[in-house]
């Protein structure tokens, strides 16, 4: 399996990369988390899972921005201490093998596995992990005050 590139897989990817590269997230802020259970109604044929938008202030950056991520089809969600600080020493990427189809020879679309790292400080130290199927960048805002 090959490794996840940000800029290659993340739908709209283009819109937080400075000169074709991904930005580095290191002294990030997340300001907000937004969980949505999905839509998931057999009956009806809907099969839409839980989604996560996460709002993050970069800050170690040339040019500072917010960005507005989106999270497809998320599970296994782990998040800890989320309070007033919520740093970010780095947020990550990587794809997990899910198996095979029932051919035993064509694998499943791997999950893609996001982790928000945290920085120490005076608070519990923020961290969010979970798996997803799609990762989507909604918009690059600049910054103001207040």
């Amino acid at each position: 399996m090959r490794a996840f590139d940000p800029l290659r897989d993340i739908v709209g990817a283009g819109l937080i990369a400075d000169a074709g590269l991904w930005p580095g997230f290191h002294d990030a802020r997340v300001n907000a988390l937004r969980f949505w259970r999905g839509d998931i109604r057999p009956d009806d044929d809907v099969w839409i899972g839980p989604t996560i938008e996460a709002e993050i202030e970069t800050s170690a950056l040339e040019v500072n921005f917010l960005c507005r991520m989106k999270f497809h089809d998320c599970d296994a969600v782990k998040l800890e201490g989320f309070a007033h600080g919520n740093d970010v020493l780095d947020l990550t990427f990587n794809y997990e093998a899910r198996g095979f189809y029932l051919d035993g020879v064509t694998p499943l679309p791997p999950f893609i596995r996001v982790e928000f790292i945290g920085c120490g400080g005076p608070e519990p130290m923020f961290t969010l992990a979970f798996r997803c199927f799609k990762v989507e960048i909604l918009d690059r805002l600049p910054l103001t005050d207040g």
